[in-house]
């Protein structure tokens, strides 16, 4: 009988530690852009709004201001989707610092240097997301379609390559989102001013980068319960089948 309450009351204290919230890592993953410190302006709505519980990844960092800023990302500059997909970085970087999230703006460059056609683009956006589940099965990816070009800056058939880009993710995200590995959209288009948000017609300044945290808040908040919840799930099952076991001796 004592070794019976003994279990039991270690059973419970044990399930209330289970129980607490799973750290969710996360991997901002794209070319210049994401390196940005609109991350860390995303970091500070998510602790605001009592989500605390998550662990930005990825083998670069920036220098980003603020106060317990998260500083790591796979934002890579001058980087392109079709390079990432034949050079196979992203396998690599996903092995060193596996994410339960990942947050993708990426296929500017594509269309600025690379002038790579739409059609190839989403091609190369298949690989990475087949390399992003071949890693974890239920990988949540939020996926940004592209902010716009200041046409003062920089030519109007760049601009217009990004219009119609932007009109395929659109269409393109939802559809490779499953049950177990969703696949939400983020617009940081709309509403986005090219001359008044960015500093150079591209990358986002100040202004910029709050409008993007702002975009990315709501579906990162929700990406890091739903995959935290599943995790203390997990680990709470996994635990009770043990004890319970143990009590059936």
């Amino acid at each position: 009988m004592v070794k019976l309450g003994a279990l039991a009351f270690g059973l419970l204290t044990v399930v209330a530690q289970v129980s607490a919230q799973q750290t969710v890592k996360v991997m901002p993953f794209g070319a210049s852009i994401v390196s940005r410190c609109w991350r860390a302006n995303l970091q500070a709505k998510l602790r605001n709004d009592k989500v605390t519980n998550f662990d930005f990844v990825g083998s670069q960092k920036s220098t980003c201001g603020g106060t317990n800023v998260d500083q790591d990302h796979e934002g890579h500059p001058g980087s392109q989707a079709v390079d990432y997909v034949a050079k196979g970085n992203l396998t690599v970087w996903l092995d060193q610092n596996p994410p339960d999230v990942i947050l993708m703006l990426l296929g500017t460059n594509d269309v600025l240097i690379g002038k790579k056609s739409t059609g190839d683009i989403i091609k190369a956006y298949d690989t990475l997301i087949a390399q992003m589940r071949a890693k974890n099965p239920k990988m949540h990816i939020i996926f940004s379609n592209l902010l716009p070009l200041d046409t003062a800056r920089w030519p109007q058939t760049a601009a217009d390559g990004i219009v119609n880009l932007n009109a395929a993710i659109k269409q393109y995200a939802p559809s490779k989102s499953t049950r177990d590995s969703p696949v939400t959209f983020v617009d940081n288009f709309t509403n986005f001013d090219p001359v008044k948000d960015t500093t150079d017609g591209e990358h986002p300044n100040d202004a910029g980068n709050e409008k993007m945290a702002t975009q990315f808040f709501g579906p990162t908040r929700d990406a890091i319960k739903a995959v935290s919840a599943k995790k203390t799930k997990s680990k709470r099952s996994g635990f009770l089948g043990r004890r319970l076991a143990m009590l059936a001796q």
